[in-house]
């Protein structure tokens, strides 16, 4: 019977398109939802819907680890994504600001469990190189988010439930998209196994067991390696408050909206490009140094030009390129290092979203009261100093440290030298 012919290219751009447009659903409902709650309550209700998305992500990210079936079988990936649309669909007929933070848990719950299932998918991939995976994961959830945008801004904001349909229609394309690439990607998985398995037989060799050993178990990537990634997006995240306070008291000359259009069109140009260039592990490693330098310099520029509407742009761009040297290097390094010790990749990816959303939630939150901080002191830029400061520390760590502790981890895998 024949089989068949599996397209790796095809399934992989089945889940960008997928990741696409659900990214597209994101950014139309936040700005209108965050807007809406705060002229309807408070700004402290209004940051309650992002910090419960990011506490859902974090909670999903963890039972990811703990339950990885849960995260990284087809179906479950799928229901996953559909609670996140469900959830966010009823957000429309909410009335009190305490259910719409409460569904916003239950969306970020769906979220932190089915996009470590995501990469994991991709990552069975094996015909496609790791880096230009992330690199076009990447480069398809800023296309989504302008996508989003400009939708955002025909889409009158009192018609939630208009809002929330097209977001819910966005969820269920994803899901179905990524079903579709889960199951092919599933099959052929299994009939290479099962060629494998024939392979060995014909040869009189002991067929290979599918159970999984202790190593993944007993090999884990150090601690300060996922600490360093939650750092980073503990800082990447402030331009989300920290610009939107920011802007209107310092420089209101330009749109509040100036530094997201600016961060997603950076990525979208320089992503694939720069992410190419790094070939080795040394490269990734050197380009996580390079995401920590950027933050360091966007919020000096900050700390002296505090006044200066050009210096936030200026700002915005560094921190997007931080962006683009950081996180596809940081997904390869865990992608490899899954290779290396036979590890379940699932749980790494899971381990890996579980810090990057403890670091969202915290700086979502921190970004607000560093501002408050700086304000009560009466020193404008005491916030962007505290953030240079912090990324310096980090830069320094990521040239020598957080590397050395990487490697060592794997000189401990069986069977490595």
């Amino acid at each position: 019977m024949q089989t068949k012919k599996f397209n790796p290219v095809y399934n992989s751009y089945l889940i960008y398109i997928g990741v696409a447009i659900a990214s597209g659903g994101v950014a139309l409902y936040t700005p209108i939802i965050v807007s809406e709650t705060g002229q309807a309550f408070s700004g402290f209700w209004a940051a309650s819907i992002l910090f419960g998305l990011n506490l859902g992500r974090v909670l999903g990210s963890y039972m990811g680890t703990k339950l990885p079936r849960l995260a990284n079988h087809p179906l479950a990936v799928t229901g996953n994504i559909l609670l996140e649309g469900i959830a966010l669909y009823f957000m429309a007929y909410l009335q009190q600001a305490w259910a719409l933070a409460l569904f916003a848990l239950l969306a970020g719950l769906g979220s932190g469990l089915s996009f470590p299932g995501l990469k994991n998918y991709l990552l069975k991939l094996k015909e496609l190189d790791q880096t230009s995976l992330f690199s076009k994961l990447a480069f398809a959830i800023r296309m989504g988010l302008v996508g989003g945008y400009l939708t955002a801004s025909f889409v009158p904001h009192d018609q939630l439930k208009l809002v929330f349909l097209i977001v819910f229609i966005t969820f269920i394309v994803y899901g179905l998209f990524m079903l579709i690439a889960m199951r092919a990607i599933t099959e052929h998985e299994q009939q290479g196994w099962e060629q494998e398995q024939a392979a060995l037989a014909d040869q009189g060799s002991p067929a290979i067991s599918t159970v999984s050993t202790e190593t993944d178990k007993a090999i884990q990537l150090p601690l300060m390696f996922y600490l360093s990634n939650s750092v980073f997006w503990c800082f990447a995240v402030q331009p989300m408050i920290g610009f939107s306070l920011h802007i209107p008291k310092f420089t209101p000359e330009i749109p509040v909206s100036t530094p997201f259009w600016l961060a997603a069109l950076v990525i979208i140009f320089f992503q694939i490009p720069i992410s190419k260039r790094a070939v080795r592990t040394l490269d990734h490693f050197r380009f996580l140094k390079i995401g920590y330098a950027c933050l360091f310099l966007s919020f000096a520029i900050m700390v002296v030009f505090t006044h200066s509407a050009a210096a936030v742009i200026i700002s915005a761009i560094l921190l997007s390129f931080g962006q683009v040297f950081y996180g596809p290097s940081l997904d390869v390094l865990v992608a490899r290092f899954a290779n290396k010790s036979a590890a379940d990749t699932g749980r790494l990816m899971s381990q890996q979203m579980f810090y990057q959303s403890m670091g969202t939630m915290v700086g979502s939150l921190a970004g607000g009261v560093l501002f408050d901080l700086a304000q009560s002191m009466k020193m404008p830029g005491l916030n962007w100093f505290m953030l240079a400061l912090a990324s310096l520390a980090m830069m320094v760590l990521s040239k020598k440290k957080i590397p050395a502790l990487y490697y060592n981890a794997g000189q401990r895998i069986p069977g490595n030298n």
